[in-house]
């Protein structure tokens, strides 16, 4: 059954029973176009559509999530789990910060921050940072609470992985069987790192979230055509698109600051290839394959349009939040298949 809401109509002025449609537009926040679908309650007497506040409310959400992801901005739930893995009140992590309590407060609750308090946040996802801070500032925390504070970042400091010594470790973690998950190939790392090499220089501006989305177009492309996954990775349904599973850990071993490095450009970070592909890892056809990706995320102006468009597939509707996507949506993906070679 179709979504109505009973509300006035603040055209005709009549109180009615409007049904809520979807509405593909592109909209424009804070100089991002965000292109996707928006819901509007339409008055069935006069066809107005109604500024109707709890359905603009999910548009906004909607909205601010694709800006969060095309920015890397830290998502609300990704604020209060850091919180929470140190064990931090909002009130230390504003003072941690030097920003107010009431701004921690917003952006959990779902409120876009500044550019300067989203640099903020990226930072405190390293806890060196927060280290640092705590040594070096945070003058509205007491003694007591400061030394609290730094004892939780120090630990969770050492608990961390050493990235930089142990990359190919944390790559070779990743699942090593073909099956379902994996689109029936292996995964084998150094194939991984020479196909991010290759879209590095192939594909514009290649920010983290527009590389998730290329793997993605990739692999499942890939099964679809010819019935096997190019890189080996699994696939999870995140709140804002699919991603390889374990993406942040796959990045953090990729990106070691001498095949692949990360540089700052705008409000973002893109990854970029420090020399050029070994091609010998892959058959002529697979190069082509490579190529008619990038060709395909090319063809979108922004990462929050590709973005948005990879929100239209069956992988991602229908698969549970932070659920494996099968590669049996393969079938349905929406990309244009390649011309037989």
């Amino acid at each position: 059954m179709a979504e109505t809401v009973r509300t006035i109509c603040d055209a005709c002025y009549n109180e009615v029973d409007a049904p809520v449609i979807a509405v593909r537009e592109t909209v424009d926040v804070r100089g991002v176009p965000i292109t996707d679908e928006f819901w509007y309650p339409v008055c069935p007497l006069c066809g107005n559509r109604i500024g109707h506040a709890a359905t603009m409310d999910r548009n906004f959400e909607k909205m601010y999530a694709a800006y969060r992801e095309a920015r890397d901005v830290p998502q609300p739930d990704e604020i209060v789990a850091l919180r929470r893995r140190y064990g931090f009140s909002q009130r230390v992590l504003a003072a941690i910060l030097g920003i107010g309590v009431a701004s921690v407060q917003r952006y959990e609750g779902g409120a876009l921050p500044s550019e300067s308090h989203a640099e903020l946040l990226r930072q405190a996802r390293v806890p060196q940072v927060l280290r640092e801070r705590l040594r070096s500032g945070a003058p509205r925390l007491g003694e007591r609470d400061r030394e609290r504070a730094l004892r939780a970042v120090e630990q969770q400091a050492a608990s961390r992985i050493d990235y930089a010594v142990v990359r190919l470790d944390l790559l070779d973690s990743l699942p090593r069987t073909a099956s379902p998950e994996t689109g029936m190939r292996v995964f084998d790392a150094d194939r991984l790192r020479e196909a991010v090499v290759y879209l590095a220089a192939q594909v514009g501006n290649l920010f983290v979230t527009k590389l998730n989305k290329v793997l993605f177009y990739l692999d499942f492309s890939a099964f679809r055509d010819e019935g096997v996954g190019f890189t080996g990775l699994r696939y999870a349904r995140a709140d804002y698109g699919p991603v390889p599973d374990q993406y942040d850990l796959v990045m953090a071993a990729l990106v070691d600051g001498t095949t692949l490095a990360y540089h700052e450009q705008g409000d973002g970070r893109i990854v970029v290839a420090r020399r050029s592909a070994d091609l010998s890892a892959f058959a002529p056809g697979e190069v082509a394959r490579l190529d008619a990706v990038a060709a395909f995320a090319n063809g979108f102006a922004t990462t929050a349009e590709l973005s948005s468009y990879s929100h239209g597939e069956r992988a991602w509707l229908e698969t549970p939040s932070g659920k494996v996507i099968g590669y049996d949506f393969a079938r349905d993906l929406r990309m244009p298949m390649l011309p037989p070679t």
